[in-house]
């Protein structure tokens, strides 16, 4: 630590010893030794930055002030007098009410840290296990004298991991034990400080006597925060800092503002190329344009649609090619705490292994974390009569529980019932899930299947240069199948089996490029399908997020 002579009064000499000392014991003590002060900067800044930082009011680095150039001292003066403009209300009352606000944050804070203490401990004690087990292993075939390369290089490699990984869990442990120390003592201080404001607010004896409340902030805060912004004044001129404190008290004002409405009408489009090859068929490609418009005509309810327009440009052609089809239509909002759609929107049953197309009717979604859908109307597959479907899901963090049931009579007096059953895992970067599908064809009896899927998605997959990806395997008798959503020759078979592969890659300014590839095979006659299926996506839309 720095030495000489010291100014300021003999309380800011006090705490700024017992904070640097603590800070130097956290550290470890010899560590603090060397640390040289910057020359231009005076003993007593330390000393005012330390006051600030017992009030409250900025955050200690990790290492002793003296340690720092007189720019890197600047710029946590500029936050420190941010801090200070920020909370300079006047009032004890507005000074409890931003301590008992702090206060509620360290409890949850310090709640999580024990948490967090906890799963550290228990993985520290796993894999301190492991490492054991692991060396016991490899020293023991060491001293048997095992030394062929085809036993020691696997038990080598096995107790280098699991040392590794005691490694990284034992630091884990110490960072969220410190973490549990350090939140700890935070809220004893906001305690401590609530519980004297509400003093000063009451008097000793409860009752102020009529008289105004005293100034929240003490002056030797306002006294600590002017003789830093006069020593510094250079820099924070130069990082724009003064005028930031100028514009929030300029800010601070009880005059009214008009209230700006979120925009009522937004439009996404969806402009996509794509082209595919199945086996015993020629290349199709295709574009095809979508617009999605939604328009906000009372709070929380949406009118919803979708356009479409798809055009051939080579190989088998649509039913539609060519036209413009307003196919889909509904209104979609709150009726107190259930999600409700009315009208024709998209349904995706089952993942889109029982069906994924077109629905007219109503659905009505509640529940968390156990979320409950129903639809009822009719599916948009030919000669469809009445359709209705009920769901169960139920997702945590590393894992995931469904069922459903779907029903879909027909005209010509069929009737068609599908089961399912869904669990999904985390496994590391991966979801790993398996689907148990069971349908049952009027007079028929019931056949089973099921899907397997392995899919890497991370969380800013919506973001350029992400990459996504999945690899399914499908075992469905046509009993547990509508109108399937895959581009492969499944919804051609007479049930199916086989693997399907796909993968998307995003691109700068909302382009997106994707490829499937499947290869199944007919339960019926055995025939094989081959398919691979490449699209490029452009994405627009007329509002910001």
């Amino acid at each position: 630590m720095r030495t000489g002579k010291h100014h300021g009064s003999p309380l800011r000499v006090s705490v700024r010893r017992s904070l640097l000392g603590a800070f130097f014991l956290g550290l470890g003590g010899p560590m603090a030794v060397g640390w040289a002060a910057p020359a231009q900067v005076q003993p007593w800044v330390y000393d005012s930055m330390l006051q600030l930082a017992a009030e409250g009011y900025m955050e200690l680095p990790l290492r002793p002030l003296n340690a720092y150039s007189r720019q890197e001292l600047s710029d946590m003066v500029a936050k420190a007098l941010n801090e200070v403009e920020k909370n300079r209300t006047g009032r004890l009352s507005d000074e409890y009410a931003r301590i008992t606000r702090l206060l509620v944050v360290d409890e949850v804070e310090l709640k999580l840290s024990r948490e967090q203490e906890a799963v550290a401990t228990s993985r520290c004690q796993r894999a301190r296990a492991k490492a054991a087990r692991a060396a016991e292993m490899y020293i023991r075939r060491s001293m048997q004298g095992q030394n062929r390369l085809e036993v020691m290089e696997p038990l080598k490699a096995k107790h280098d991991k699991a040392q590794a990984e005691l490694e990284y869990a034992a630091r884990d442990y110490a960072e969220a034990k410190t973490r549990c120390v350090q939140r700890a003592e935070l809220l004893a201080y906001a305690q401590k400080r609530q519980q004297s404001l509400l003093e000063a607010m009451n008097g000793s004896n409860g009752n102020n006597g009529g008289k105004p409340q005293a100034a929240a902030m003490p002056a030797s805060v306002l006294k600590n925060a002017g003789r830093l912004r006069a020593e510094f004044l250079s820099e924070l001129e130069k990082n724009g800092s003064l005028d930031k404190m100028s514009a929030r008290q300029q800010l601070a004002s009880n005059l009214p503002v008009r209230e700006v409405p979120d925009q009522a009408f937004k439009l996404d489009t969806e402009l996509r190329v794509d082209s595919g090859r199945s086996s015993g068929t020629q290349t199709r490609t295709r574009a095809r344009v979508r617009l999605y418009p939604d328009y906000e005509f009372a709070p929380n309810w949406h009118a919803k649609g979708m356009i479409e327009w798809q055009k051939t440009l080579s190989g088998r052609k649509f039913s539609k090619d060519g036209k413009v089809n307003f196919d889909r239509y509904y209104l979609s909002g709150k009726m107190g705490l259930v999600q409700t759609d009315i009208g024709a929107f998209g349904s995706l049953m089952a993942e889109g292994n029982v069906y994924d197309s077109k629905f007219k009717g109503v659905r009505l979604t509640a529940g968390k974390p156990v979320r409950y859908s129903v639809e009822a109307g009719k599916a948009g597959d030919d000669g469809m009569k009445r359709t209705y479907d009920l769901t169960v899901d139920y997702k945590a963090a590393a894992y995931g529980v469904g069922a459903g049931y779907y029903h879909f009579a027909y005209e010509n007096g069929q009737r068609d019932d599908i089961y399912m059953g869904n669990y999904r895992h985390n496994v590391g970067i991966f979801d790993a899930s398996a689907m148990l599908l069971h349908g049952r064809e009027q007079g028929k009896s019931g056949r089973t299947g099921y899907v397997l899927t392995l899919a890497y998605a991370p969380q800013n997959s919506w973001q350029p240069y992400a990459y996504s990806s999945w690899l399914k395997y499908y075992h469905q008798p046509r009993a547990t199948y509508i109108n399937h959503t895959m581009n492969g020759m499944g919804g051609g078979f007479n049930g199916f089996r086989g693997w399907g592969w796909g993968c998307s890659y995003n691109l700068p300014h909302d382009w997106s490029l994707g490829l499937e590839l499947y290869h199944l095979r007919s339960l019926d006659n055995g025939r094989t399908g081959n398919t691979i299926w490449g699209s490029v996506t452009k994405y627009f839309k007329n509002y910001r997020e």
